[in-house]
């Protein structure tokens, strides 16, 4: 495997998927039972933009860095989840340097409360070697373990609710969304209460449409498709936006989701015209 995440931290689809995932942990706390989270994909739980990988892309500067320097009548006035956001990011640069960026463990670390869990799978050993030095703590179970595989073992949790976040690197588009729509179907079909998170690049909106088809004939219901396209969808950049298609979204998710979004939208766009951010239902009840 050849991803590295560590070029890509703090880009538009970091701040996209991390807002998201915050305002869905939020959703979850409004129950008092314990719930878990499962990240599929874990990375190396923190992240310095100011490393030679990061420097060298510069997509942080279109992501984060656009956020942050917001006057701040701006920001307080954002919605809660991207207030959230953006006060976790501070609380992370404050303890690390201007150059820190949480990843999605430390994000949903701390979104949890004290009596939920998580299970953390990164089956690169030397990120999993970065994430065991940057994550501790007592209510995270970190696994160096292809998630693939290792997933429909831990579900369902004993807690019964829970989280899954998947966020596979995609390095070979044409294979990886049709092993996502099993890995989903069976996943699914073991713990059909679960909230599943699925994030994924667009660059190629034919390839898009075919997932969301294939998705759309599994049978499963309640799938919101959350979007963000930063470029036109025929722009030839290379990721013109991304999406999260979310499984069973907890109540309100959806008015959450697009009311962080259409925020975000005209702050991470890369031009006047063109673009979209939208959030709607692919399967509904």
């Amino acid at each position: 495997m050849n991803y590295r995440h560590h070029f890509h931290a703090g880009n538009f689809a970091d701040v996209m998927k991390h807002v998201l995932l915050l305002q869905l942990l939020n959703r979850l706390n409004q129950k008092d039972k314990p719930y878990r989270y499962i990240d599929t994909h874990g990375g190396a739980g923190k992240y310095d933009l100011s490393s030679s990988e990061a420097q060298k892309s510069g997509e942080f500067l279109t992501g984060i860095h656009r956020l942050v320097k917001l006057d701040d009548s701006i920001k307080r006035n954002a919605p809660e989840g991207v207030q959230q956001y953006l006060k976790v990011v501070e609380k992370m640069r404050d303890n690390f340097g201007k150059g820190a960026y949480p990843g999605s463990p430390w994000f949903a670390l701390d979104g949890l409360r004290e009596c939920d869990k998580a299970t953390i799978f990164e089956m690169q050993r030397d990120v999993f070697q970065q994430l065991r030095h940057n994550i501790f703590d007592k209510r995270a179970g970190l696994h160096e373990r292809d998630a693939y595989e290792g997933l429909l073992g831990v579900i369902p949790p004993k807690e019964k609710r829970g989280l899954v976040m998947i966020d596979p690197p995609y390095e070979l588009e044409r294979k990886d969304f049709p092993q996502l729509v099993e890995l989903l179907v069976a996943a699914y079909k073991k713990w059909p209460t679960g909230v599943f998170a699925v994030w994924y690049p667009i660059k190629d909106r034919a390839m898009i449409e075919r997932f969301e088809k294939k998705m759309y004939k599994t049978g499963i219901r309640r799938q919101l498709v959350c979007e963000i396209c930063v470029w036109p969808d025929d722009t030839p950049v290379g990721l013109n936006g991304c999406g999260l298609l979310v499984i069973n979204p907890p109540w309100k998710f959806s008015e959450d989701a697009d009311e962080a979004l259409q925020w975000l939208f005209p702050h991470l766009r890369m031009q006047e015209n063109g673009g979209h951010a939208a959030v709607r239902w692919l399967v509904g009840e």
